[in-house]
């Protein structure tokens, strides 16, 4: 059955807001566990942390609920006992709640109450200047969202100091699709757990269940992104800072908006180089979904022809991108050749179930060696002032690439 028909099939039987129960008690039984004599305020789930401008000094908390309540969050700094309450705001019966004026590299806990009933106590580390990991995944999109769960789990043990996480597009198959959130977010239980979210849409997060292009209104209620500055596109793309590298989340789906909201690339373009005029860190990273190669012609594709150009004039020093579903290395690339100096691109493999085959090509410095039976994967990026060390493995713990990046080096 293809993915396509089993949304249809599971939305006419009326069951896709019941497809993930089956797991969640189990999944979310930590979070359902209480202190201080509450009552388990079983209700909530899909707890994530949404990254903010700047994560040094603010975090949104987001989550879903059975039924519509008055929650409140309630989050002190570890060491000092005074407590502080902050209103969460409503949207359908997803829900966030935006903290500010925090410390910077400070740990809180903050949970949620209603009434006599609340959560387990969380984590919310601050960010600070020091070096930090990221965990990065593309197309996290599954038929059955168990794959996803193995990705996000096996990446989870491996790497327990990650702070910030990002799926670059596609994190589920169908964008207007609730039970593909709930499966995604169910199956993200453990990887989001205490870390920052930093998402990327994707095309399929811009289907509606027809599977005809549609505005990404489930993407945009499921996380409250930094402000852009973009009357018609808030949420679309956003930038933030962590650490030492100023991040650009952009977007690439140009076909499946363009008809529904004009306008796109022109109001992305402005804010991107005014954006990038005012980054401040030793890094510019790009995240965005879909590639700028074409491997069916062996050519730059009309992605590339949007932003190559682009890149090269802001000097951004590492572009990520996915949409593909296999992993490859294009080390440095400048005015639109191969370079000792430029931008480096990765696209990152996929991390659901969907299998793709493409070809190999020149331009490529690492491919698996077996693009038929290429497995799920990840990639860890370590950054400081000085470098970015990325490492890029599967599932079943295979190295796929490493190296380190320094200014001006590749090595």
């Amino acid at each position: 059955m293809s993915r396509r028909l089993f949304v249809k099939l599971l939305i006419a039987l009326g069951l896709s807001s019941w497809f993930p129960s089956l797991t969640e008690a189990a999944r979310l039984d930590e979070l359902h566990t209480p202190q201080d004599g509450y009552e388990p305020l079983t209700g909530v789930k899909f707890l994530r942390q949404v990254v903010t401008r700047d994560s040094r000094s603010s975090r949104v908390i987001m989550w879903q609920a059975d039924a519509a309540e008055d929650f409140q969050l309630e989050w002190r700094l570890v060491g000092e006992d005074a407590a502080h309450f902050s209103t969460a705001r409503r949207h359908d019966l997803i829900y966030s709640c935006a903290l500010e004026n925090l410390k910077p590299e400070s740990l809180y806990k903050f949970r949620i109450v209603s009434g006599e009933r609340a959560t387990s106590w969380q984590n919310l580390r601050t960010a600070g200047d020091a070096a930090f990991q990221m965990l990065i995944f593309a197309d996290s999109q599954c038929e059955h969202y168990d794959v996803w769960q193995r990705t996000a789990d096996t990446a989870t043990e491996a790497f327990p100091d990650a702070e910030l996480v990002t799926v670059v597009g596609d994190l589920v198959d169908n964008g207007e699709a609730d039970y593909q959130w709930r499966a995604w977010h169910l199956a993200a239980t453990k990887l989001l757990a205490g870390r920052i979210f930093a998402p990327v849409m994707g095309n399929h997060e811009c289907y509606g269940v027809d599977w005809f292009n549609a505005l990404p209104i489930g993407y945009l209620n499921q996380f409250v992104l930094p402000f852009n500055d973009a009357k018609h596109f808030g949420g679309y793309f956003y930038s933030f800072d962590y650490g030492a590298a100023h991040f650009f989340m952009l977007n690439t789906q140009f076909t499946e908006i363009d008809a529904l909201n004009p306008g796109m690339q022109s109001a992305q373009e402005y804010w991107f180089r005014r954006d990038a005029a005012n980054a401040n860190r030793p890094w510019k990273v790009v995240f965005m979904h879909k590639d700028i190669y074409d491997y069916a012609q062996d050519t730059f594709n009309d992605i590339a022809d949007r932003f190559l150009e682009l890149f090269d004039e802001l000097e951004i020093d590492l572009v990520f991108t996915g949409h593909l579903h296999t992993y490859r290395n294009r080390g440095k690339i400048f005015g639109r050749k191969k370079s000792a100096r430029g931008t480096t691109y990765i696209l990152c493999g996929r991390a659901g179930d969907q299998k793709y085959v493409e070809p190999n090509s020149a331009i490529d410095d690492v491919t698996f060696t077996n693009l038929h039976e290429e497995p799920e994967s990840f990639i860890v990026l370590d950054i400081s002032a000085t470098t970015i060390n990325l490492t890029a493995r599967t599932v079943d713990g295979e190295l796929l690439d490493s190296f380190t990046l320094t200014k001006g080096k590749l090595k």
